[in-house]
């Protein structure tokens, strides 16, 4: 909901933690009548009432349906968030979450008024980040192994199989097989049964006592394969002992691409020689990109370090949960509580790992913040408009409302600015540089 500013009346009360801040707000009459109005709106065209169509019944019907507090609580959650970062931009203050929203009044006609408890932006207090020396690894490849490297990971794309009856199964090969699993026990296991499926033999792709049972068995034999499911597996065949009847149909065997003009001409070069330059740039590009990022996590290392500023238990753990935000869904989705999967002990070392993981997050963002404001780093309409309309295009043409979404935009701007931080660390400081060459897997 979007209204004419207006002055708001705020009064901020200190709590007996530092960093967090009672605010007693008020605004006009005009907010909570165009809040109430559209909250009305919004019931009325959604609630049954009957002798009227959705959306037609007179005002007092809809507030005597449903409850004038019902409507005034929904007008309430659609113009909190609005008044309190008008509140916080009017008043100077650097909010960082809501902690509790203590009472409101809203009632048409007369003054919008809440007061709420927020946490504050924990107050930096910045080192020195200009004319440091600072270590940092710079890395390098040996050219001949990264270039090998490359080259059998390019050759490994253009694998062909080829049928083969002459001889037994080998690890590597494609197999056809038909196949019926069950427990010990007699019970079927789920997805257990198929028909010409198809599988390749490689132990980190199928179940390794399948594909050493399978070793040297002909086309058209079949055979019973005893397996025990790894822990890894789902947790509905995790550890669990099976019984498998296979039948093997065909075997195809691995036909590997020659590292030779042919493997550059199917991406597009002329020869080999051509391929290996590529390669080479390639590895100079990813040697300069590591040692950037190496020599900016180093600054920013010791910036915080020199740095003075309080995080609170509650910003850490709010940072853990984002952190650990797909593990959280998958907790809802098994219907597991949140805070008794925290309060586990077996979780103990997960969650020290996120929290910690959570308050470098923090201390980075508090850090590069104070610099951008120290310095006076800006980033201009025209930059930020650029990175949108790159992002979006990227995207697709589905993402396009993204142009003129507010938060898209305003996460656009201080990606921009935190990146303009670190390029003004990385010029304001000496790099002392330790040569290491790292050997690829």
């Amino acid at each position: 909901m979007t209204t004419k500013q207006e002055t708001l009346k705020v009064k901020k009360n200190k709590r007996d933690v530092s960093y967090e801040l009672e605010l007693e707000v008020e605004a006009s009459s005009s907010y909570a009548d165009k809040a109430y109005s559209m909250s009305l709106r919004d019931v009325s065209n959604n609630v049954d009432v009957p002798g009227f169509r959705k959306g037609k019944a007179p005002k007092d019907v809809i507030e005597k349906q449903v409850g004038q507090g019902y409507i005034t609580q929904k007008a309430f959650e659609r113009v909190f968030y609005e008044l309190l970062i008008q509140a916080a931009i009017q008043e100077s203050i650097d909010i960082v979450d809501v902690i509790q929203i203590v009472s409101y009044e809203l009632l048409p006609t007369k003054p919008l008024m809440f007061k709420v408890v927020v946490e504050l932006k924990p107050e930096v207090k910045l080192g020195k980040y200009k004319g440091l020396k600072v270590k940092s690894k710079k890395v390098s490849y040996n050219k001949e192994q990264f270039i090998d490297k490359t080259l059998e990971r390019i050759a490994a794309n253009f694998i062909a199989y080829q049928k083969v009856s002459e001889r037994g199964v080998k690890e590597g090969d494609l197999v056809v097989i038909d196949f019926e699993g069950k427990f010990d026990d007699g019970s079927e296991i789920p997805g257990g049964k198929a028909e010409n499926f198809q599988a390749l033999l490689e132990k980190d792709k199928f179940l390794p006592e399948f594909i050493e049972k399978l070793i040297d068995t002909n086309v058209g034999e079949s055979k019973e394969i005893d397996v025990t499911f790894p822990e890894s597996y789902t947790k509905e065949l995790a550890t669990k002992n099976a019984k498998f009847k296979v039948k093997l149909n065909e075997i195809q065997e691995k036909l590997l691409q020659p590292i030779d003009d042919s493997l550059a001409k199917k991406v597009g070069l002329t020869n080999l020689d051509e391929l290996k330059v590529k390669i080479e740039g390639q590895m100079i590009e990813q040697q300069n990109n590591v040692n950037q990022k190496e020599l900016e996590n180093k600054i920013v290392d010791e910036v915080i370090q020199d740095s003075k500023f309080e995080i609170s238990n509650r910003m850490i753990e709010k940072e853990a949960d984002f952190l650990l935000g797909d593990i959280k869904a998958q907790c809802q989705k098994d219907g597991v509580n949140w805070e008794n999967f925290k309060s586990d002990e077996k979780n103990k070392e997960l969650l020290e790992k996120a929290n910690e993981a959570g308050k470098k997050r923090i201390s980075i963002d508090l850090v590069l913040g104070s610099i951008i404001k120290n310095e006076n780093i800006t980033a201009s309409e025209e930059e930020i408009m650029a990175e949108i309309n790159k992002q979006v295009q990227q995207m697709g043409d589905k993402y396009k409302y993204l142009l003129e979404d507010r938060k898209f935009r305003s996460n656009v701007e201080i990606v921009n600015l935190r990146n303009k931080a670190v390029d003004f660390l990385i010029k304001n400081n000496e790099p002392i540089w330790e040569d290491e060459v790292l050997a690829l897997n």
